[in-house]
C-alpha cells in the first residue's frame, strides 16, 4: 500500500508537515514541562519565604505568625503546639517523615486542609520541635493544565496553518513544472514557459529549451535534407525512365543503343546518389566506420578512375608514384568516383589525377579537368551538401569532404588547375 503521495509537490508537503509536527510536538512538549517546572519551583520558593519568617517570629517567642499562616503548625512528635486555622489538629507529617523534613527535605502529597496536591515543608527549631509549612499546588496544577490544553489545540492548528501555506509555496514554485509537463504531453518543439529568477526551476526551463531549439533545428535540417534529396532523385529517375522509353520505343539499333547508355549514365548517377545519401545519413549519425589497413592507393585510384571514365566518355589520366597508405580502400574509391563523376558533370572532357605522397605516410590526392572550374561564390560552400555545385546533385563533394575528414585530412577546392578548369585536393590523415 503507497504512504506517500505520487506527487513530488504532495511528497514535499508530506514531509514538511511530518517533520514540522515533530519539531512543534518536541518544541511544546519541552515548553509545558519548562513552564511547569517554573511554576513548581515559583511556589516553591514562596514556601520557603514563609518558612523563614514564620520560624524567624517562633524563635523569638512569638507563635501569633503561625496562627495567622495560611497553612502551619510547630509539631513535637504527635504534638501540635501551634497552628494555623487550615491545619488539622494532629500533625500533618507522621514521626519518620518529621525526621526527614528536619533533613530540609520536602514532601508532595495530599495534606487535610490543602485542595489537590499539597507542598510541605519543615525546620527544626532551636527547642527541638519541628515547623511545618505547606502550600496547595492545585493553582499550579490547574495554570499547566489550561496551558497544556492551549498548546494541544495551538501545535495541531499552527502545523496545519503551516503546511497549507507551504502546500500553496509549492504549488506556486511547481507551477511552472505543470505547464512545461502539459506542453511536453503535446511532444511539440515549441518553447516552453520560463519563469522569472535563476533559480532550479528558471534554470530547468532554459535548459530544455535550449534542447528544444536543437532538436527543432536538427528537425529543419532532416526536412530540409529529405527535400533536396527528393529533388535531386527526381531528376535522374526522370531522365532515366525517358532514355529507356526511348530505347524501347526506337526502331534503329543504334538510336537505341545511344539511348540505353545515356540510361545507363543515369543509372550509375542514380546509384552514386543513393551511395552517397547513405555515407550522409551514417556520418550524422556517427556511425560512419572506416576500415583502414595498407592500401595501394595508386592502383584503387587508377580503377576507380578508369571505371567512371567508361561510364562519361572522359579522358582521364593517373600520375604519380605507387602509394601505400593506411586508408579504407572502399571509402578512397567512393572519393575517386565522386570527384571524376563530378568533372564529368560539369561538362569536363579531361581529367588529371595526381596521387602523391606527403609526411608521415598522408596520402595527398589532386584532381585537375578542364571543365568551366567552379563559380566564385560558391568555392566556400562547394563541399557542403546540396550546394548547387554546377551539374552535380550536391551530395558528391559531401561525400568526398566527409570522408577526408573522417580519415582524420581535408578537402581543398579551387580554380587553378593547370587544365584550366576546377582543381579539388583532398588528404588522408
Amino acid at each position: 500500500m503507497r504512504l506517500l503521495p505520487g506527487t513530488l509537490r504532495g511528497r514535499l508537503v508530506a514531509a514538511y508537515a511530518i517533520g514540522l509536527a515533530v519539531v512543534v510536538g518536541v518544541v511544546l512538549v519541552a515548553g509545558y514541562l519548562a513552564l511547569a517546572a517554573q511554576l513548581r519551583a515559583a511556589a516553591s520558593g514562596e514556601l520557603s519565604v514563609r518558612l523563614d519568617d514564620v520560624s524567624a517570629a517562633v524563635e523569638a517567642g512569638d507563635v501569633r505568625p503561625v496562627e495567622r499562616d495560611p497553612y502551619a503548625q510547630v509539631i513535637s512528635g504527635d504534638t501540635v503546639s501551634a497552628r494555623s486555622a487550615a491545619t488539622p489538629t494532629t500533625p500533618v507529617l507522621s514521626v519518620e517523615e518529621q525526621a526527614v523534613a528536619r533533613r530540609g527535605l520536602t514532601f508532595e502529597r495530599h495534606s487535610a486542609g490543602l485542595r489537590g496536591t499539597a507542598l510541605l515543608a519543615g525546620r527544626r527549631l532551636p527547642d527541638g520541635r519541628l515547623l511545618v509549612v505547606g502550600t496547595s499546588l492545585a493553582t499550579v496544577d490547574d495554570a499547566a493544565r489550561r496551558v497544556l490544553i492551549g498548546l494541544a489545540v495551538l501545535g495541531p492548528a499552527l502545523v496545519l496553518v503551516l503546511t497549507l501555506a507551504v502546500r500553496r509555496l509549492v504549488g506556486g514554485a511547481l507551477a511552472p513544472v505543470a505547464a512545461m509537463t502539459s506542453q511536453a504531453r503535446e511532444l511539440s518543439t515549441r518553447r516552453l514557459p520560463e519563469p522569472p529568477g535563476a533559480d532550479e526551476i528558471a534554470t530547468l526551463a532554459r535548459t530544455l529549451n535550449e534542447m528544444l531549439d536543437r532538436i527543432d533545428a536538427a528537425n529543419q535540417r532532416e526536412r530540409a535534407f529529405l527535400d533536396d534529396a527528393a529533388h535531386e532523385l527526381r531528376t535522374p529517375i526522370a531522365v532515366l525512365r525517358a532514355e529507356l522509353e526511348l530505347g524501347v520505343a526506337e526502331e534503329d539499333p543504334r538510336a537505341a543503343r545511344r539511348a540505353l547508355t545515356a540510361a545507363l549514365v543515369e543509372a550509375d548517377r542514380l546509384g552514386r546518389l543513393a551511395t552517397d545519401l547513405l555515407v550522409i545519413a551514417r556520418s550524422r549519425a556517427g556511425a560512419l566506420e572506416l576500415d583502414r589497413a595498407p592500401t595501394d592507393a595508386t592502383s584503387v585510384v587508377r580503377e576507380a578512375a578508369s571505371r567512371v571514365a567508361r561510364v562519361h566518355g572522359l579522358v582521364v589520366e593517373v600520375t604519380g608514384p605507387e602509394v601505400v597508405a593506411d586508408v579504407d580502400a572502399v571509402r578512397l574509391e567512393q572519393v575517386v568516383s565522386n570527384l571524376v563523376g563530378n568533372a564529368a558533370q560539369a561538362d569536363a572532357r579531361r581529367v588529371r589525377i595526381a596521387v602523391a605522397q606527403r609526411t608521415r605516410g598522408a596520402l595527398e590526392i589532386t584532381v585537375d579537368d578542364d571543365g568551366p572550374g567552379f563559380p566564385e561564390q560558391l568555392l566556400p560552400v562547394v563541399f557542403d551538401r546540396f550546394s548547387g555545385t554546377p551539374g552535380g546533385a550536391g551530395l558528391g563533394l559531401a561525400i568526398v569532404a566527409t570522408v577526408a575528414r573522417a580519415h582524420g585530412g581535408t578537402a581543398i577546392a579551387s580554380n587553378d588547375s593547370a587544365l584550366g578548369g576546377a582543381r579539388l585536393r583532398v588528404s588522408f590523415g
